[in-house]
C-alpha cells in the first residue's frame, strides 16, 4: 500500500513518558516507562529533518513502513551529527540512499506500508545512511572533520519497523524523528562511509540452545586502510550474543570490537577507533537459543530462518560506520 506523507516537524528535543511499565519478556529486568512521544529541534540552516509523524500499530501486529524523502537542498550537504528519536515499540529504523529501484520505490512524501517494504532484495544496493534500535534519543557526534555527504536533492528511504505483539509492544503511537546537522564543507577532511551486512544463511530449530552463525565482509578496506568509528548489531528475540571482529585475509577472524547481549535495544557503540589495515574487513557472529516449545515456521519443523518478522523469523545484521569512505559502496548480503 502506498500513501502520501508530508512533514518536517520541528520542536524541542523532548521525550514524553507514559504511565505504563514495559520491560523484558523474561521478567528479570527492571520495568521502564514507555516513551509515547518524541520531538527534536530544528537542525539549523545547514541540516535537515525527517519524520514519520505519528501512526498506530494494531495489537498483535508488526508494521514495517518505507518512507521516501528528498534532501531539501540544491547543493551538496555535509552532516557531522545525527540525532534519532523513537517512541517505544520500535524494532528498528534504517535510513538508506535510494539506488536501483526494483519492487520498492516512491516519490518524496510517499509511504509503502508492508508488501515490498519487507523484501530485502529491493534495497540490496542501497547504501546505509544511519540506523537505530533504541527507544528515546540516540545522539551521535562524528569525529572532528568526518562527515556524511549528501548529493543535491538525493533520494532517501527511512524504514521503520514497529511491533505490538508478543516479543515487543507499542504502548502508544509510533513515531520516528531524525535530525541531520550540517557543517561547512571546508571543515570536512574525511567522508564517512557505511557498511551494511546481513547473514541470510541462518536456521535455528526448537531445542537448540547454543547455535552460532558467523560470516565475513572482506572488502571493507580493499581500497586502503580505514578507521571504524561506530558499529551496531541486530538480531531478534532468539539472539543471545552478537559480536563483530576484525577479519584478516591470512589469519581470518581477529580482535573483537563489538559485543551485544541485548536483542531488543543493542548498544550503538560510538567513538570507536578500530584500525582496519588495507585488504582486511570484518566478521560477525550471532548466537541463538530456541526453547523446545517455540515455533517459527510450522512448515519447516518450527525452525526460525532468515526474515524480517520478529515473531517467527530471525536476523543477523551488522551496521558499520568508517572513514575515509571507499569509492564503491559496501553491502554484504
Amino acid at each position: 500500500m502506498m500513501q502520501r506523507w508530508r512533514g518536517r516537524v520541528f520542536g524541542a528535543m523532548t521525550v514524553a513518558l507514559g504511565a505504563l511499565g514495559c520491560g523484558s519478556q523474561d521478567g528479570d529486568e527492571p520495568q521502564k516507562k514507555p516513551i509515547t512521544d518524541v520531538n527534536l529541534p530544528d537542525p539549523g540552516p545547514l541540516g535537515f529533518q525527517l519524520t514519520t509523524g505519528e501512526f498506530a500499530v494494531d495489537p498483535g501486529a508488526e508494521q514495517q513502513n518505507c518512507y521516501f524523502f528528498e534532501v531539501p537542498f540544491d547543493h551538496e550537504v555535509f552532516v557531522n551529527r545525527i540525532t534519532l528519536a523513537q517512541t517505544s515499540g520500535s524494532h528498528h529504523m534504517n535510513v538508506f540512499r535510494v539506488r536501483t529501484v526494483l519492487g520498492l520505490g516512491g516519490e518524496p512524501g510517499e509511504v509503502v506500508s508492508g508488501g515490498e517494504c519487507w523484501k530485502s532484495p529491493n534495497w540490496a544496493d542501497w547504501p546505509l545512511v544511519s540506523n537505530s534500535q533504541t527507544s528515546g534519543i540516540e545522539d551521535w557526534q562524528m569525529p572532528e572533520g568526518v562527515a556524511l555527504r549528501f548529493a543535491p536533492r538525493e533520494r532517501l528511504m527511512l524504514q521503520s519497523h514497529y511491533v505490538n505483539a508478543t516479543t515487543q509492544q507499542t504502548p502508544g503511537k509510533a513515531k520516528v524523528v531524525v535530525n541531520f546537522e550540517g557543517v561547512e564543507p571546508a571543515s570536512v577532511t574525511d567522508e564517512l562511509g557505511t557498511l551494511f551486512a546481513t547473514n541470510q544463511e541462518i536456521e535455528i530449530c526448537p531445542g537448540e540452545t547454543s547455535r552460532t552463525f558467523e560470516a565475513s565482509c572482506k572488502g571493507l578496506a580493499k581500497e586502503g586502510p580505514v578507521t571504524i568509528t561506530a558499529a551496531n548489531g541486530h538480531f531478534h528475540s532468539r539472539g543471545k550474543r552478537f559480536t563483530m571482529s576484525q577479519w584478516d585475509p591470512i589469519s581470518g577472524t581477529g580482535a573483537m570490537f563489538y559485543e551485544s547481549l541485548s536483542w531488543d535495544e543493542p548498544p550503538f557503540e560510538k567513538n570507536l577507533k578500530v584500525q582496519v589495515p588495507a585488504g582486511a574487513g570484518i566478521s560477525w557472529s550471532c548466537e541463538y537459543a530456541v526453547k523446545a516449545t517455540e515455533c517459527g515456521d510450522p512448515n519447516n519443523e518450527c525452525c526460525f530462518t532468515f526474515g524480517g518478522f520478529v515473531e517467527y523469523q530471525e536476523h543477523c545484521n551488522s551496521f558499520v560506520y568508517y572513514y575515509p569512505k571507499a569509492q564503491t559502496d559496501i553491502n554484504c548480503f
